[in-house]
């Protein structure tokens, strides 16, 4: 069943019909108010019974970065942890809203471009254009009103069984020993895919000998055993050595890339890229692979 954030100052009749309409069709349904604090908190309430432990791949870089035993590593990868339950599918239904919403566009875009959120609005024309203007990239899809319910319901059921499909049957590995990047990576990653990461290289040639993953992304530039060497002992091992990987760089000038992509990854992301960026290009890759 997939989660719908449907978001309006009030419920009126016409949006309660769409509302019930979505419930028929076995989406969950979750009410908020279009304020940046409401829709905060509802998020951190949606996730407040989620009992599951902490990584502990995370929570020992966690450490490392933050002393050995550190409470605020440890609440802080739990937090991450809590981020994988969020809906998936917002609904913005406007109701004679003016550009006072900007605070609360500005929030969702960022959702859409760290989380891998859908973001789609309802109003009018007038509406559309003057709350959300003509080029919201953000926005998966503007409906006007009166819907076409059955065309919303086609697109939301599509959505959702994409990232379902994409989550349930792929897994990826991270290497990356920078803490604060490995967070942010698999934080992202892990709307739609299974998530397993590494800290060092050593670390990942351990993971991958107890597990089985669709693609490694691996960083270029690491101590003691850096990203080419890691490759090369991906490689030799029969067991991984069909495993795609993808090497993230945080150098992109022409020299820098030259020499990555002299070792024939299957493709090089930049560190600079924009989340929803990073997000797309691996959506991508997986469907071509099909």
């Amino acid at each position: 069943m997939s989660k719908v954030l449907f978001i309006t100052e009030k419920v009126s009749f016409i949006s309660e019909g769409i509302i019930n309409h979505l419930k028929a069709q076995d989406f969950e349904v979750l009410t908020v108010k279009p304020d940046v604090t409401a829709i905060s908190n509802f998020l951190k309430e949606d996730n407040g019974n989620d009992e599951e432990g902490i990584d502990p791949e995370v929570a020992a870089l966690l450490s490392q970065q933050q002393g050995e035993g550190s409470e605020e590593g440890q609440q802080s990868a739990a937090a991450d942890e809590k981020k994988d339950d969020i809906p998936r599918i917002f609904i913005l239904y406007l109701q004679g809203e003016d550009n006072l919403m900007i605070d609360v566009l500005g929030y969702i875009r960022d959702l859409v471009e760290d989380r891998g959120i859908r973001f789609f609005v309802i109003g009018t024309q007038e509406e559309l254009d003057t709350v959300v203007g003509k080029k919201a990239d953000y926005v998966a899809q503007m409906y006007t009103r009166p819907v076409d319910l059955g065309d919303l319901i086609k697109r939301l059921q599509k959505e959702g069984e994409a990232v379902d499909k994409l989550k349930e049957f792929k897994s990826i590995l991270i290497v990356d020993d920078d803490a604060t990047a490995l967070r942010s990576m698999k934080s992202l990653l892990s709307t739609r895919y299974k998530i397993l990461v590494a800290s060092s290289g050593m670390n990942a040639i351990t993971i991958l000998a107890k597990n089985k993953v669709d693609l490694i992304l691996l960083d270029f530039e690491m101590p003691i055993v850096n990203g080419p060497k890691v490759l090369e002992m991906i490689r030799s091992d029969p067991n991984t050595s069909n495993i795609p990987v993808m090497f993230l760089t945080a150098k992109g000038d022409k020299r820098s890339i030259m020499e990555v992509l002299r070792f024939k990854p299957e493709k090089y992301l930049l560190k600079t890229m924009l989340p929803k960026d990073i997000l797309d290009s691996i959506d991508e890759f997986f469907r071509t692979r099909r």
